[in-house]
């Protein structure tokens, strides 16, 4: 297999493996010297994943119509420092092969335990948004190669800085927690190939789950004060606001308040599973849509090895135009008209679901092999599931994925 890469891709590519070598060092170093009672554990996970999108006029999490290992690949090192009984710290390191992602510190906070069921963090951390959040990166946590990216593809903001509090409730035949969360994150993300430099403020949440006979119940809601920094669109806006027309420059906002909503259902007994996960991400903002996203999921466990079918789908829908600005009176007014509607053209609704099948075998206790092939179909609207799309793209597309899955 033949891998072509600019000097750039190959800088960056080489500087991850190199991470992920240091990383690797540090954990077989680490794991020589610890002793059953010290105070410093270090624990690791690490994933190889090889992916081929079956299309030559779109891409997809990054893959291509050839074989890639580059995209989803990585290697986490984890050490938690007890410093007291009820305080300890933890810190944790992440080197990603993908152009998508970045690699570096995810975790650092420290946790104070006053009793067994009460628990505070406060630091950097992983946000509470999904069921699978504290495990996106270790897929031995779970059976597919890939989340279902009609939901979790929306978790870009999966830390922040802050203070979380945890209770749980052990009963005989019932377990419950609550959650509650605040603090805030200054984060940039990559959407459209661009570089956007975001703002959340007064973050806070609350997640609710109920545990009982093979059940897994889960309720989340998440606020925050979003400020989106985008040049162009702010120019134009206060361009807009000179000019008289405030409702367009208005509906332009890149600043304003954005939930989360997110329900799931979980079942597992030795045999069989069902899971499935709703979210809706309602904001203030022009560039962010209003989402409905939600998978379901079932398979079928005989040791050790597990099957499963998925079905994921997607619906965000954007802010309309206001219908302010003349057209027609004079050159100027209909260029100012131009540029509003273009603006709005960015960003078109669109819709996206997807079929997965997949099989799963846990070859060794820390070690499980996955396979798993995915029919994609964008059902309307040209953004959101594929990504460089061209012209003679008809929406739809294979991915097949192998993995390789390593906890230590």
């Amino acid at each position: 297999m033949f891998i072509k890469l600019g000097k750039l891709a190959m800088g960056k590519y080489i500087s991850r493996l190199s991470l992920a070598g240091c990383l690797l060092c540090l954990t077989s170093a680490g794991l020589a010297d610890a002793k059953p009672d010290d105070n410093l554990q270090f624990s690791g996970f690490a994933r190889v994943v090889a992916g081929y999108l079956d299309e030559n006029d779109a891409q997809y999490l990054g893959y291509e119509n050839k074989i890639s290992v580059a995209e989803q690949s990585l290697l986490g090192l984890q050490a938690d420092y007890r410093i007291t009984d009820d305080l300890s710290a933890t810190i944790q390191a992440i080197a990603r092969t993908g152009d998508e992602t970045d690699s570096g510190i995810e975790w650092f906070y420290v946790t104070y335990t006053p009793i067994n069921s009460l628990r505070f963090k406060l630091g950097r951390q992983r946000t509470p948004t999904y069921s699978y959040s504290d495990f996106v990166d270790v897929g031995f946590a779970y059976n597919w190669v890939s989340l279902p990216q009609q939901v979790y593809r929306q978790f870009l903001f999966p830390n922040y800085d802050g203070l979380h509090a945890q209770y749980e409730y052990v009963g005989t035949n019932i377990s419950l927690g609550i959650e509650a969360f605040t603090g805030g994150i200054d984060q940039d993300f990559k959407a459209n190939d661009e570089v956007i430099d975001t703002d959340i403020d007064n973050l806070h949440g609350l997640v609710g789950t109920i545990e009982y006979v093979g059940w897994t119940l889960r309720a989340a809601y998440i606020r925050g004060d979003v400020d989106i920094t985008r040049q162009d669109l702010s120019d134009f806006s206060s361009l807009l606001s000179m000019s008289g027309f405030t409702q367009s420059a208005d509906s332009l906002s890149l600043i304003g308040a954005g939930r989360f909503y997110q329900v799931s259902a979980f079942y597992e007994d030795v045999d069989y599973f069902f899971r499935t996960e709703v979210i809706r991400i309602d904001t203030e903002l022009f560039v962010a849509p209003v989402t409905d996203a939600y998978f379901v999921s079932g398979g079928y466990n005989f040791y050790p090895f597990s099957v499963y079918v998925s079905i994921s789908r997607d619906t965000n829908s954007y802010s309309n135009p206001v219908n302010e600005i003349p057209i027609g009176f004079n050159a100027q007014l209909d260029q100012l008209a131009l540029g509003y509607q273009q603006a709005f053209s960015e960003f078109d609704d669109n819709s996206s679901i997807s079929y997965t099948t997949g099989i799963r075998w846990d070859w060794k206790s820390t070690v499980a092999l996955k396979a798993e092939a995915t029919l994609l179909k964008q059902r309307e609207g040209n953004q959101g599931l594929f990504s460089n799309p061209n012209a003679d793209f008809d929406g739809k597309a294979m991915l097949y994925q192998v993995a390789l899955e390593w906890v230590f």
